[in-house]
């Protein structure tokens, strides 16, 4: 099962102690002055962002067996996030044309965790017409015309980011490749997503938190960071992805008139079983204890919840959403990748038959991802009945796109 090293579990028993004594406030206002100092922002600019980053902080240090490792990685996380939004603040600022730059209909890539999201992703990035941001971009996004210096200083920090987490649990990168210059899940660039998907612990207080929230402000900034990577460049069709988009689709769908959505499904029951490993890597780094059964528990009550809020919002977006059912994009993708192209009015040619030949060898996959429901408390009927007439849906979909109508 996915965990981290022998090291990290001994670093974070060892360290225990120095988190009881740990100001969060303290921190985080040295958090604020590194990102004003690095980028001449204001924080006076960013209160409610703030705010809640600080809430965000609490609720993780509030966790029982927080760990000192996890606590340099959701500081680090929030560093890296609070100082690129200051970056873009000042881009705009100094650039108001900036926001004129049209986001034409981007389209999204989105669905439950493990449902062949990131293979879909990197094929629709793929045609010369589009465009995903890269993983560095989204850590350091730099305005046109920023040192050169700057860009590589950038890429090295993203890359570095990705070799201390392979180190710390090398089965991660079995379970999801990243490096520094592919596309990547525009999470990156939504503030709080990546905690609100229980990788870094159950931060129970945090959950009304997140069912409650108004994501509003967070897409008008993955917006200006769109514009400010377009901004004095060729203008492309955005390709995004992320599973957090089902939290926020009538927003999604508000921010950005004319979307495509691409919405993966699978076997729910294989969905929360796959998805508890990840969350596992996760909390073996962030906690010094913890508990499979609340893996399992936190996973299926997420899940769940995301499935309900995406099929309830839906209907408010006709015509925008593709289904897209797992089998096409593993069994039978050489025949169904070209149709869901034609839906989405790209070309197919000689180019994109050879990358998508290239992802169904798996590049760079050093092992298979192992995973099983009863490790994490769970049986498959209890996760059928929590997810309703849905696995009954996904079951129904249709065997091909050119036989598609919307699906309820």
């Amino acid at each position: 099962m996915g965990q981290a090293t022998f090291t990290i579990k001994a670093l974070n028993l060892l360290l225990a102690p120095t988190m009881a004594g740990r100001r969060v406030d303290k921190a985080f206002d040295r958090l604020i002055a590194t990102a004003e100092a690095e980028t001449g922002g204001r924080a006076a600019d960013h209160e409610q962002y703030l705010a809640d980053a600080r809430f965000v902080m609490r609720a993780w240090a509030d966790q029982d067996y927080a760990s000192a490792i996890g606590w340099a990685s959701v500081l680090g996380s929030l560093q890296t996030r609070t100082t690129n939004r200051f970056r873009v603040a000042r881009a705009v600022a100094e650039h108001p044309e900036i926001e004129e730059e049209p986001i034409t209909a981007p389209i999204v890539v989105t669905g439950l965790p493990r449902t062949a999201t990131t293979f879909t992703h990197n094929l629709l990035a793929h045609p010369a017409g589009n465009r995903a941001p890269l993983l560095w971009e989204m850590f350091n996004t730099l305005p046109v015309g920023a040192d050169e210096a700057l860009a590589e200083a950038a890429i090295k920090d993203a890359q570095d980011f990705i070799g201390t987490y392979d180190k710390a649990a090398p089965v991660f990168g079995d379970i999801h490749k990243m490096d520094a210059m592919l596309p990547e899940e525009c999470i990156f660039l939504l503030p709080f997503h990546i905690f609100l998907w229980g990788v870094c612990g159950p931060m129970e207080s945090a959950r009304q938190w997140r069912r409650d929230r108004d994501f509003t402000d967070d897409y008008r900034f993955l917006k200006q960071a769109l514009q400010v990577m377009q901004y004095g460049r060729e203008r492309r069709r955005w390709v995004l992805k992320t599973p957090c988009h089902l939290w926020a689709l009538p927003t999604l769908a508000e921010t950005f008139p004319g979307a495509q959505v691409v919405w993966n499904h699978r076997d729910p029951a294989t969905v929360v079983a796959s998805y508890c490993s990840l969350m596992e890597v996760g909390w073996s780094v962030q906690l010094r204890k913890y508990d499979p059964a609340q893996i399992g528990a936190t996973a299926l009550s997420l899940l769940v919840e995301a499935v309900e809020m995406s099929r309830a919002a839906r209907a408010g977006l006709p015509g925008q959403i593709i289904d897209v059912g797992y089998t096409q994009m593993t069994d039978d993708a050489r025949h169904q990748v070209p149709l869901l192209y034609e839906r989405l009015g790209l070309a197919w040619d000689d180019r994109e038959s050879a990358h998508l030949e290239h992802l169904l060898a798996r590049p760079g996959q050093r092992r298979p991802h192992e995973y099983r429901l009863d490790r994490f408390g769970l049986e498959r009927d209890q996760v059928e009945r929590a997810f309703g007439d849905y696995t009954d849906m996904v079951a129904g979909l249709p065997a091909g796109f050119d036989a598609r109508g919307e699906t309820a």
